[in-house]
Parts: structure tokens; C-alpha cells; sequence
């Protein structure tokens, strides 16, 4: 991670379980007012390219790290609990990401609720290096999917694609206001919490999805992702997916990535400017 940017990176330990780090690029608490954030360490296609470019125009970058994983695991007692790290956000999601991920755990209420505190001080632990002195104004986060998404027929998998998500609207998804399909690759998209950032970049030809804001007050939404966090405290969130290897099938959208995270950096100083 980092590879060519590693010096001038640093590393925080989560004192709760040392072997869970943030690595962190720039200061949160200069004068800009977006953080960038990495949650899952097997997803960072361009997570160099993204250092360089805090290195350049200030913000901070932080990727949450562990053991190259997905998801991270935490050592509770005798046990090993997985949880999505962009599902812990809310105590919703903790305890939905936790029960989904470790159904063994059904009848021990007691190590579920350790994890879902220790998920809680991790996600304080992050945010916390995202914001500095001050919040940020924006969140951006930083994702890669797999080739199509599971069951389109093309022997896709994974379960982001910007036609998935129309499939979604279309059928009523709650959590969404929009979708436009655009110009390119229909794994590499923008989740986007501000209409005026998605009329850009519908305008522009970007595949581009609009979070409803309801998620923020429906339980039945809240699945304590960054997104849903971002709508309840009144953030702007960014989240930038492109598509990646995964066991074998798909290729890295590197270039497509860059040019995306280029085009969210001019989204950001214009707000500046304005």
C-alpha cells in the first residue's frame, strides 16, 4: 500500500486490538475540508494514485488495515468475529453485519455485543482520524467491485453494478432516489449523497447513483454503511467504485479510477472556490 508514497505515510494502532492500523496520508487538519477513506485493504486499485493526489492538494487519506482482508476480524474472548467495515458505522449495521457474518454466534449474545462495542470504538477510531480538529465537509470513500454482479446472466459476480442499481430503482429500492447510466463500464460508478454532484456528473456521461436521504431516519434503510452515516450527520459523501480483479475474472479500471478521482478533485475545489 502506498508503495511509492510509504515515507511520507504514518501509521495509527487502534489500541483496542493492535493488529487493526490506520494508515494515514496528509493532515486533517489543514485547511481542507475532504477526507478520503479507504475501508476494505483488498480493495486498492488506485489507493496510490489517491496518496498522491492528497500529497498534492492537501486532505487526508486514511485505509483501514489489517491482514489484506475484506473484512476485518476481531478477537473477542476465544472468538474471531468478522464484521464489513463499512457496515459499522451505526449500531444498526454493527450488530446486522456481525449476526450476518458469523451465524455461529446466534447463541452468544454476549461475544455479539463485546464485538458490536468493539466495532463502535473501531468506528470512532476512524472517524476521528478523518476529521481533525473540525469535521470534514465531504467524505469521499474508496471502492472496487468485481465484473458484473451475480445473476446478470453473464456469469458475473459481486453485487455492485450500475445496472444492478437500475434494477434496484425499478423495483422499488428504498435507499435510492436515482441512476444514470452513462458512457462508461457498468462497474465503474459514483454513489453520490448531493443531487447537484449527480446531475454533474450525469451531464458529464458518469455512471452515477443518488442515495435517498430517507436512509438517514429509516431504520429499514440504516445499514451503517459510510453513506448512511454521511446522510444522518449532514456530510456530503462521494463514493468512487471501479472494477477490479477478483479470483480471476474482471481486470483492474485503474485509469478509469484515476480519471474519476481527478474529476471528484475538481468537484471538491470548485466547492472550495464557490
Amino acid at each position: 500500500m502506498f508503495t511509492l508514497l510509504f515515507s511520507m505515510s504514518s501509521i495509527l494502532t487502534f489500541q483496542q486490538q493492535p493488529n487493526i492500523q490506520l494508515e494515514v496520508v496528509g493532515n486533517s487538519n489543514d485547511s481542507k475540508h475532504w477526507a478520503f477513506f479507504a475501508p476494505h485493504e483488498n480493495e486498492h486499485v488506485s489507493n496510490d494514485y489517491v496518496a498522491q493526489k492528497i500529497i498534492e492538494k492537501g486532505g487526508v487519506f486514511v485505509v483501514l488495515k489489517q491482514a489484506g482482508k475484506r473484512t476485518v476480524t476481531l478477537e473477542i474472548d476465544n472468538h474471531k468475529i468478522k464484521i464489513d467495515p463499512n457496515r459499522m458505522f451505526t449500531q444498526t449495521g454493527r450488530f446486522a453485519s456481525i449476526n450476518k457474518l458469523n451465524p455461529e454466534l446466534a447463541s452468544d449474545p454476549l461475544s455479539i455485543q463485546k464485538a458490536e462495542q468493539r466495532a463502535k470504538k473501531l468506528s470512532e477510531f476512524v472517524l476521528d482520524t478523518l476529521s481533525g480538529k473540525q469535521p470534514p465537509k465531504t467524505l469521499i470513500a474508496m471502492h472496487n467491485n468485481s465484473n458484473g454482479y451475480e445473476g446478470d446472466g453473464k456469469q458475473g459476480i459481486g453485487n455492485v453494478s450500475i445496472e444492478r442499481y437500475q434494477t434496484k430503482l425499478s423495483s422499488g429500492a428504498q435507499y435510492l432516489i436515482d441512476v444514470a447510466s452513462g458512457q462508461h463500464d457498468e462497474d465503474d460508478l459514483y454513489f453520490v449523497t448531493d443531487k447537484h454532484d449527480f446531475s454533474t456528473m450525469q451531464s458529464l456521461g458518469w455512471n452515477a447513483v443518488l442515495q435517498n436521504p430517507k436512509v438517514a431516519h429509516d431504520p429499514e434503510e440504516d445499514d451503517g454503511s459510510l453513506s448512511v452515516y454521511a446522510e444522518m450527520q449532514g456530510y456530503r459523501y462521494i463514493n468512487i467504485e471501479a472494477e477490479r480483479v477478483t479470483e480471476g475474472f474482471g481486470e483492474n479500471h485503474l485509469a478509469v479510477q484515476k480519471q474519476m478521482v481527478d474529476f471528484t478533485f475538481s468537484l471538491l475545489e470548485q466547492n472550495t472556490a464557490n
